[in-house]
């Protein structure tokens, strides 16, 4: 089971923020919220954090448990615990 986190993100006008998967990853095409790999030992809040600075160059700020939930792939399964993001500082553009 690989642990997961994902972030929602709404701007002023309630729109989400999601992303088209590139080709040649896993999933290519498919739309997902930022996020990814939570680290060993690493809080949820932390490898959120962290990926959305790494993947978008935004700060987040307060958040919310949203859903936690077990996913099967063919060749894996993931925990993905996933987050609203009740605020953030920085414009989110791809990294």
């Amino acid at each position: 089971m690989i642990p997961v986190v994902a972030g929602v993100l709404r701007d002023a006008r309630g729109r989400v923020l999601i992303a088209q998967r590139p080709p040649g990853k896993i999933a290519a095409g498919q739309w997902e919220f930022p996020g990814g790999k939570i680290e060993p030992g690493e809080a949820p809040e932390s490898a959120l954090r962290r990926e959305l600075q790494e993947e978008l160059g935004v700060r987040a700020g307060a958040m919310r448990p949203l859903i936690r939930l077990h996913h099967r792939y063919i060749d894996r399964s993931i925990e993905l615990d996933t987050w609203e993001v009740l605020d953030f500082t920085g414009t989110p553009r791809g990294i």
